[in-house]
Formats: C-alpha cells, sequence, structure tokens
C-alpha cells in the first residue's frame, strides 16, 4: 500500500487540478462570475444580478449606505481579483502547453486559493457590518443571502436566495431542507 500511495496523490492532485482548471473554463467560455450587487440604482444588471437595497426594502439612507460600503469593498479588492484573474490566464495558458510545468501550477493555485480567501473573509466582514445597520428581519435575509452566496456562489443557494416560493408554490433556494 505504501509504495501507490505516491500514486495515489498524485493521481487525486491532478484530478482536483482538472476541475479546478474546468471551473475557470466554465467560467471563461460560458459564464464569467455572477455579478451580485447593483451598482446604481438604474443601472442595466445581468440576469444573476441581484439588487439587494430593493429585495431587502431597504429606505433611501440605507440603500446608499449599502451601495456605499460594496463601491467601498470592490475599490479596496480591486487589486486582487485583477491578480486572481491574471493568475487563471497564466494557469489556462500553462495547462495549454504540451508539457505543463506542475509546480508552477501548483504555486499559481496556491496563490489564487489564498487571493479567494482574502476576498471572501472582507467581503463576509463588509456584509457584517453593513447588516449592522438593518432590521432584524433584513438583517438574517441578508446574512442567508450572503452565506449562500459566499459558499455556493452561482450554485442553487446561491443562484436565487431571496426568493421566498417560486411559482405554484415551489420552496424557493433557503427554504429546502437537505
Amino acid at each position: 500500500m505504501r509504495r501507490h500511495l505516491a500514486w495515489i496523490l498524485l493521481g487525486l492532485s491532478v484530478v482536483l487540478n482538472v476541475f479546478f482548471i474546468g471551473g475557470f473554463v466554465q467560467a471563461r467560455y460560458f459564464g464569467g462570475p455572477p455579478q451580485v450587487f447593483a451598482r446604481e440604482p438604474g443601472e442595466r444588471r445581468g440576469p444573476q444580478q441581484v439588487d439587494v437595497p430593493e429585495r431587502l426594502n431597504l429606505n433611501a439612507t440605507e440603500a446608499r449606505g449599502f451601495r456605499d460600503a460594496m463601491r467601498q469593498l470592490r475599490e479596496r479588492n480591486v487589486g486582487k481579483a485583477r491578480e486572481l484573474l491574471q493568475l487563471r490566464e497564466r494557469l489556462l495558458t500553462e495547462m495549454r502547453k504540451e508539457k505543463p510545468d506542475f509546480a508552477a501550477v501548483d504555486a499559481m493555485l496556491d496563490r489564487a486559493a489564498v487571493l479567494r480567501s482574502d476576498l471572501q473573509k472582507d467581503g463576509l466582514r463588509t456584509s457584517d457590518k453593513v447588516a449592522a445597520s438593518f432590521r432584524p428581519e433584513q438583517r438574517d435575509r441578508f446574512m442567508q443571502f450572503v452565506i449562500a452566496r459566499t459558499l455556493n456562489p452561482g450554485g442553487p443557494g446561491g443562484a436565487r436566495p431571496m426568493e421566498r416560493r417560486g411559482p405554484a408554490g415551489r420552496q424557493g433556494p433557503e427554504e429546502r431542507r437537505p
């Protein structure tokens, strides 16, 4: 078993890297990153973008504070997001080579993981600060949305997290039980 352990670990590493890169390919050619927050009232939104102030019935002052906090969050993290996109491009370029340098791939994946983690941490902290000014029911709904987006971006809980009931009384994503 010990002599096969190295091959098993190598195989697992290759599989995980293939899925990771597959996610980049899927995002680039079939969808791109979802836009979560509307920039300004009336600004065009894509199909996956959610206008949180509207969904939470925030008044004008609350909505302005929310949008300002999200704008500051974007401005703080623009460098990290840009570096993450550059890493993705370098990773795709490396993996398209006939013989990719897996040491370089591993280093890029490690850096990408650190950047994504930093972005998530900052987003969660900012969301918590913003939610502190909401009424309790708004805060609960907003935090459900944030958690769904952070833990499962674009997935079943992240695609339409603020809906209560769909057509014909179907359960919304946050009401489903495992």
